[in-house]
């Protein structure tokens, strides 16, 4: 029993040290981003713009979205859907929110942003009526826990969007025995991702994924036709896309 409080001790201190890991990387990688932008005047707005409302066309496929509707982003970063998404009442909440006010100050004045995690959102139950969550999942230290918490604050009926980047199982068992580098805590199969909207009251009306356009996009590199092949079968970073209803329970 000791032995099995001590296994599991260790379990949560390494993923808390991969989770801090995590975001220093990030971090670094921003205000990179925003010396780059600067010294170039490169400007991405249009575009993020363009995807915002591309994904606010799908999702209105399955509900309508109010004028006043109470928006969510779990995980905003410096450029999150949010920002774009014509909501009146966004909000955007991220451990790093504090850093990016101050290094893309254009984009984080469209809508208020809170400093906070996923895993404990500092909001009231049934408190939104959509949420997004845009790539976020695997660099957190509890991806289950954040589902989790946005589906308390959701409203009954009300809307997630969920993406996020899914791998072949073997890369997260590879990826456990070495330090993390390019921001995951962890890499996310198909079958677990579907595993974090099991036994909770969201259900998915929407699920599309590149696993087979990935494997194909592999297997067509010109150079070392061998590794590329063997790659194809073992995945990495396909799209997966969840749009889910929390049901009336």
């Amino acid at each position: 029993m000791l032995g099995s409080q001590t296994n599991s001790r260790e379990g949560d201190n390494n993923r808390r040290q991969r989770a801090r890991r995590a975001l220093e990387l990030m971090l670094e990688f921003q205000r990179a981003k925003a010396r780059k932008f600067s010294e170039s005047e490169f400007d991405p707005t249009r575009e993020l713009e363009a995807r915002a409302q591309e994904i606010r066309s799908r999702l209105e496929k399955f509900q309508p979205i109010r004028n006043d509707a109470r928006v969510l982003e779990v995980g905003s970063g410096a450029h999150g859907l949010v920002f774009f998404f014509r909501a009146s009442r966004g909000i955007g909440v991220d451990p790093l929110a504090h850093h990016y006010v101050k290094l893309f100050p254009a984009w984080q004045r469209r809508v208020p942003t809170v400093s906070g995690y996923g895993e404990a959102l500092p909001f009231l139950d049934n408190s939104f009526d959509l949420v997004l969550s845009d790539d976020v999942v695997d660099y957190a230290e509890d991806p289950a826990a954040i589902i989790a918490e946005i589906t308390r604050v959701l409203v009954p009926r009300g809307t997630l969007y969920f993406a996020v980047n899914i791998c072949h199982p073997l890369w997260n068992a590879l990826g456990l025995l070495r330090q993390v580098e390019d921001f995951h805590t962890t890499h996310i199969s198909l079958r677990r991702a579907r595993s974090f909207f099991q036994r909770s009251s969201l259900r998915i009306v929407s699920e599309s994924h590149t696993i087979s356009e990935t494997r194909i996009a592999i297997r067509k590199r010109r150079r070392r036709r061998l590794r590329a092949w063997v790659k194809s079968l073992f995945y990495y970073k396909a799209r997966l896309e969840i749009i889910a209803i929390r049901e009336s329970r």
